[in-house]
This record gives C-alpha cells, sequence and structure tokens, in this order.
C-alpha cells in the first residue's frame, strides 16, 4: 500500500516545464558550442608550440694585444770611427838634462850619559836587611834637553822594590846628553841597566 501523495497538476506542469527548458538549453548548447569535432578543439588545445629558446649570445673575450714589435738587427754594422793620435816628436838634440841627486840621509845619534856620571838610587832598606840584589833594564823617554821625562821596566831585576827604585830616581834626578839628528837635537828612547849589589850601595 503506497502512501505517496498525489501530486497536483500545477505541480505537474511545472515539473514538464523544467524539463523542456532543459532540453532546450542542452540543444541551444549543442549548436552553438559543440557545432565542432570535440577531437579537433581538444586536440587544438593539446597542440603546443615547441619553443626553442636561444641561448643568450656568448660575450666574446676581447682579442689579445698584438706582440711587441722589435726591429730585427740590422745586417751590417759599420765600424766606428778611430781616429789615431800623431805620434810626439822625439825630444831635441839639446834638451837638458836634470839628474836628481840622492837626498843625504841625515844621521841620529842616540843620548849618552854626562861626563860626570849617573847618581845612584838609594838601596831599599827592605832589601838591604833582606839581602835582594839583581840587575834592572830601563827604558827612558829622553826630551830634547836630555831629561827623564819617563821610565818603565824593560827586564826586571826580580825584586819590585829594587825596580821602583830604579824607576824613581831615573826621573827624578837624570839628566843625558840628548839624542841628536844631524846638529838638532830630538826626543828619543834610550835604554840602560843598573845593578843593584849590597857592597856597592
Amino acid at each position: 500500500m503506497s502512501y505517496k501523495a498525489k501530486k497536483t497538476l500545477p505541480e505537474r506542469i511545472t515539473g514538464i516545464a523544467v524539463v523542456v527548458l532543459f532540453h532546450v538549453v542542452i540543444i541551444y548548447l549543442l549548436l552553438n558550442n559543440l557545432g565542432h569535432n570535440p577531437l579537433e578543439i581538444v586536440k587544438q588545445q593539446i597542440d603546443a608550440k615547441i619553443i626553442e629558446e636561444e641561448a643568450p649570445p656568448e660575450e666574446e673575450a676581447p682579442p689579445p694585444p698584438p706582440p711587441d714589435f722589435v726591429p730585427p738587427p740590422p745586417d751590417f754594422v759599420p765600424p766606428p770611427d778611430i781616429e789615431f793620435a800623431a805620434d810626439a816628436p822625439p825630444p831635441a838634440a839639446n834638451a837638458i838634462t836634470v839628474s836628481k841627486k840622492p837626498v843625504e840621509e841625515v844621521k841620529t845619534t842616540g843620548a849618552r850619559p854626562p861626563k860626570k856620571g849617573l847618581s845612584r838610587p838609594t838601596y831599599p832598606a827592605a832589601s838591604t836587611r833582606l839581602g835582594e840584589e839583581g840587575s834592572v833594564s830601563l827604558a827612558l823617554y829622553l826630551d830634547e834637553t836630555g831629561k827623564v821625562r819617563e821610565a818603565k821596566v824593560d827586564a826586571s831585576s826580580g825584586f819590585e822594590r829594587l825596580d821602583e827604585a830604579a824607576v824613581k830616581h831615573a826621573v827624578r834626578a837624570w839628566k843625558f846628553e840628548p839624542c841628536m839628528k844631524g846638529a838638532q837635537p830630538v826626543a828619543c828612547w834610550h835604554r840602560i841597566k843598573f845593578r843593584f849589589k849590597l857592597d856597592e850601595k
């Protein structure tokens, strides 16, 4: 048993009108938009043109600079001009020849003790008590007058007291005849040897 209510007449007319209108719209669309072959439309839409992208032109490197031009050497090098000087004229026969005489060397003489002789140094008391004896050699620097300006021990007597006594006495009391260079007195070094002996003090 069906409980579905029956449609009224206006409802049926409305439903039929909707169906008819729908078919009209479909037919219109088919006539206007689908008049072409659908396969061709799809093909036209699918066809794609392959456009090859042109690569950007590469920048050309600048050309290398031209090599330095070196001119080739000349085939012939002229020799340099050389001037020859004329030979010097021979010396005249009457030319004066100057002869050089050898320079005479000025003789130097050493110092000498004075005519009255040299005084003896004082014998050190400690050396006398200890019995010290010996010979001392002195190097004396004499000025132009023969005075002893400096004295130093050249060879020791073996006892410092005897050496010191000789040095002090030479500077204080001795005077020589000076060294001479020709006729001119000059300063010089002079060596002398003095002997300390107990029985001669």
